[in-house]
């Protein structure tokens, strides 16, 4: 036997409204953001650090790897390092030189 379910409310169900814009303009919201991240970026590469670098953090070796990377790119001034790609090989096996 089915469970009797009640017919729901007329009314339609309440949307929450949107907050109110905290800037009036968007350069001064990019403004307020900016002043919002130099307060907090000290705080945040000491997090960061911690983990990190720590000798007595319980990180895991890949979190703490992350956090240094994090660091890093907070820094940045230090570029991303690659290997050089290799050079591309030959199918016949020749080397590249023009044997004559």
């Amino acid at each position: 036997m089915a469970k009797y379910q009640p017919e729901r409310a007329a009314r339609p169900p309440r949307v929450p409204l949107a907050p109110a814009p905290s800037s009036t303009s968007a350069p001064e919201g990019m403004e307020r953001a900016r002043a919002l991240a130099r307060r907090y970026l000290p705080d945040l590469v000491i997090l960061h650090a911690g983990i990190a670098l720590a000798a007595d953090s319980e990180a895991a070796l890949h979190t703490r790897m992350l956090c240094a990377k994090e660091i890093r790119e907070l820094a940045g001034g230090i570029p991303q390092t690659a290997p050089p790609a290799p050079p591309p090989r030959d199918e016949d096996g020749d080397g590249g030189g023009d044997r004559s």
